[in-house]
């Protein structure tokens, strides 16, 4: 980047507020290094770095907010300690120590990026050095096995150095119990200031009177302040006191020797920990992105390379973080358009969306996500300049528009030097020009004309220009020029104050004379002023203000009608998973009251074969009746609980075709003669008829056109299971049906031939897959009704029957 465009770049991140909103990045970094790595971070070269950048900070959001979170990524910076190592320097303990920590967390990372390479392969990538299988862990392992956490060296390091260390302990522990004799003697006893012991320049001493000292020879080591005591060693203890200084000197010295080995044990391997502290740091400059983008509610957005810039709401990052309430706004700049012109009153929001564009554009080429809404798109562009603010510079003596003048013409010679087309052959990427109301401090009409020119011109050399204005000429260029587009922030003419919204396709007015009037300027004043516009433009002012009052209210409804359209949507779904709900409730409801009644049928069974066994040996028939009507009056509770929402028709009222549910049998048909003053009556079930008792008959339907046609068993579509009674024998026959359909119909004949004292029943069943056959024999095992069964002999259908033997 040449000297003026480098100059031009420092202004624009200047005047864009860039190091404050990196600042913020760098302070979500958990290591000095992550830290620095975000304030010197290069941006993005092209799209594709740029959407890798981007990948890298969604997959780490997404695993921050997962359940198995990214592991911490806070280390300590040992640049300088390797590489002194790798220069055969030796490391202190507490370096020695980081070292170790820089290690267990890059094992640890390691570990994490192997569980989620799948998931998060940008990251994967970015660790990649973490991965290779020759790792480090010896290094851990010696440095661990010598160092403690707190970074102290442990005795167990060497078993010299255990040995030492004891040999030195036992020796202070010798000079303690002779101190405590000194201070014990009564030799001392008056020469003493102070009963205690203590040590100067690594000796023991003990406190004696100055006036005394004379009287214990030793050697003084210290005087205190007041020069009332001086601190001696007595003689006695001098061998016992050179000892000790012996052995701290030999611990020392093994200490020193372990610190020696350690560290070129590290310098080896500088290179390979130079790697990894390299990738951690890249990794924890990725995370403190992907923190600054949940802290500001932000999310990734479609990115390319053509220039268009679609954001819908839109907000400026910093004011996020200082406001609660920030306005949202839509900014659309597709590829063709070349300039678009933002209009309207002071103090509304035209720099700030100017910026809010220049950061964006910034962001995303340092992998950033960006607070709007994730349908948005944001163009790359290779550079990005903005003339912001009051460009009056008193050292080169320049007015505010000589300044504004020298960078346009600057910002001119560096479009031009932009290379027309890119390596690929392919027209270069255009440049973003951020440009606030330029070519003004100079007489209006002359510098309308000149913006208007130096716009043109800008839109002919391809560059990407968001400018605000005030000048009408400018509005009226935008709206006429192809290439060139308006916009707006509104001014509420009611309240007489901006709104902060941006409006797309249409100038805006600029207030000055409403907003000076809110500001407190004397009412005859403004009224002057109105009188003194030109009636041309008092009357274009109007014309803007009605279509901003327009557009504002189409933009209400439309925003009223999208919401309507959000809370109907919403609404069905959850219509739909409460049916849903519903649904699964009623089945678990009726599959409880199935079970409920399958256990009350079995208990009114049991009771029923109690009584039958107590009618053979008691031949009272009251009985058998007794438990009859309650198994019928179970069975209609039944019917009535399985099917709630059917209102049963009395039987009086009955008439041919009418459906019915013959109760005890689990089936359905139509009735073939009016069952009034009858007993019995004859029921069409399928392709068959049953005789069916009036009092055990359900009206479940009105006769309709196709009534016969549709009369079909309740348990099971198709042929219904055919009963015939005979002599001393019942039949029941379930070809053809699944298993728990035939598995009711049989405990139903069992039921009846019980009752009717049969002593047997041959349930036909046919051959097939031998499915139906084995559920029936296994029901029949523990039937209460049952003595005994067997397979049918060949004269009565062979193992296709089962003849049961009742009690």
């Amino acid at each position: 980047m040449t000297g003026t465009r480098a100059h031009l770049f420092e202004q624009t991140l200047r005047v864009l507020e860039w190091n404050r909103l990196v600042d913020l990045v760098a302070g979500q970094a958990r290591s000095s290094l992550g830290a620095a790595l975000v304030r010197s971070a290069a941006p993005a070269s092209g799209l594709p770095e740029a959407r890798l950048r981007q990948d890298e900070t969604t997959e780490m959001v997404r695993l921050q907010e997962s359940h198995d979170p990214f592991p911490s990524l806070a280390f300590p910076d040992i640049r300088e300690p390797l590489v002194r190592a790798a220069k055969d320097a030796q490391l202190e303990v507490h370096e020695l120590r980081d070292c170790s920590v820089v290690l267990d967390v890059a094992e640890e990372v390691a570990r994490y990026l192997r569980r989620h390479r799948v998931d998060a392969p940008s990251l994967a990538a970015a660790g990649g050095v973490l991965l290779e299988s020759e790792g480090l862990g010896s290094v851990k392992f010696d440095i661990d096995r010598a160092i403690a956490p707190d970074g102290s060296m442990k005795e167990a390091a060497t078993p010299e150095l255990r040995r030492l260390t004891h040999h030195a302990h036992d020796l202070k522990q010798q000079m303690r119990y002779r101190l405590e004799q000194i201070l014990q003697s009564r030799r001392y006893e008056e020469v003493l200031q102070e009963h205690y012991f203590a040590q100067r320049e690594g000796r023991y001493v003990v406190p004696v009177k100055a006036d005394m000292r004379g009287r214990i020879p030793g050697i003084v080591h210290d005087i205190s302040s007041s020069g009332a005591t001086v601190f001696l060693e007595p003689r006695e203890l001098v061998d016992l006191n050179n000892s000790i200084k012996v052995a701290e000197l030999d611990v020392e010295r093994e200490v020193r020797r372990i610190l020696r080995e350690l560290s070129a044990l590290v310098g080896r391997h500088a290179a390979d920990l130079h790697a990894r502290l390299a990738a951690l740091a890249e990794l924890d400059a990725i995370a403190a992105k992907g923190a600054f983008g949940r802290r500001i509610k932000a999310h990734p957005v479609r990115l390319n390379d053509e220039g268009r810039i679609r954001l819908r709401r839109a907000e400026h990052p910093l004011l996020v973080l200082t406001r609660e309430q920030v306005v949202a706004n839509d900014i659309e700049f597709g590829e063709a358009i070349r300039v678009l012109v933002i209009s309207g009153p002071n103090t509304g929001g035209k720099t700030v969306t100017l910026k809010i564009i220049g950061l964006f554009a910034l962001m995303v080429r340092y992998g950033l996500h960006l607070p709007c809404a994730p349908e948005s798109e944001m163009a790359i562009f290779p550079a990005v300049y903005a003339d912001i603010g009051d460009a009056q510079d008193l050292t080169r003596d320049l007015s505010s528009f000589s300044a504004h003048m020298t960078q346009m013409i600057e910002l001119l010679n560096a479009a031009t030097q932009r290379p027309a087309r890119d390596d690929g052959g392919r027209p270069g990427e255009p440049a973003l020009l951020l440009l606030d109301e330029p070519v003004t401090s100079t007489d209006p009409a002359e510098g309308a004309a000149l913006a208007e020119a130096l716009l043109c011109r800008l839109a002919q050399l391809q560059m990407k220009v968001v400018a605000t204005t005030h000048y009408g000429s400018l509005k009226a260029l935008a709206q006429t020029t192809s290439g060139f587009a308006n916009a707006s922030v509104e001014f509420d003419v009611k309240t007489l104050s901006p709104t902060y919204r941006l409006f797309m396709g249409m100038p805006g007015g600029s207030s000055a004379i409403e907003i000076a009037g809110r500001l407190g300027m004397d009412e005859d004043i403004l009224s002057d002023a109105r009188s003194r516009l030109r009636q041309e433009d008092r009357r274009m002012e109007a014309v803007l203000a009605d279509l901003q009052e327009k557009h504002r209210r189409l933009s209400v409804d439309a925003e009223r009608a999208d919401q309507a359209r959000r809370e109907a949507e919403r609404a069905s779904r959850e219509a739909q998973d409460l049916l849903a709900r519903l649904e699964e409730t009623e089945r678990e409801e009726r599959k409880g009251i199935k079970r409920k009644l399958s256990e009350q049928f079995s208990r009114a069974r049991a009771e029923v074969q109690a009584t039958v066994d107590a009618l053979k040996r008691e031949q009272k028939l009251i009985k058998a009746k007794e438990a009859k009507a309650r198994l019928v009056e179970l069975e209609h509770r039944a019917v009535g609980e399985l099917a709630p929402a059917q209102t049963a028709v009395p039987v009086e009222q009955l008439a041919p075709g009418d459906l019915v549910e013959i109760a005890g049998l689990g089936m359905t048909g139509s009735l073939l003669e009016a069952p009034k003053g009858k007993k019995r009556v004859r029921v069409k079930v399928g392709e068959g008829e049953v005789l069916a008792g009036v009092a055990n008959l359900v009206g479940i339907g009105k006769a309709t056109q196709n009534s016969p046609e549709r009369a079909k068993p309740q348990l099971q579509a198709g042929r219904l299971p055919r009963i015939e009674d005979r002599d001393e024998q019942s039949v029941v026959d379930v070809r053809g049906h699944v298993a728990d359909d035939a598995l009711d119909a049989v405990i139903a004949a069992l039921d009846r031939a019980s009752l009717a004292g049969a002593p047997l029943l041959r349930i036909i069943h046919g051959h097939g897959t031998g499915r139906l056959k084995a559920v029936l024999r296994d029901y029949l095992k523990d039937s209460p009704y049952v003595a005994t069964f067997r397979p049918g002999d060949r004269p009565e259908g062979g193992d296709g029957v089962t003849i049961v033997q009742l009690r």
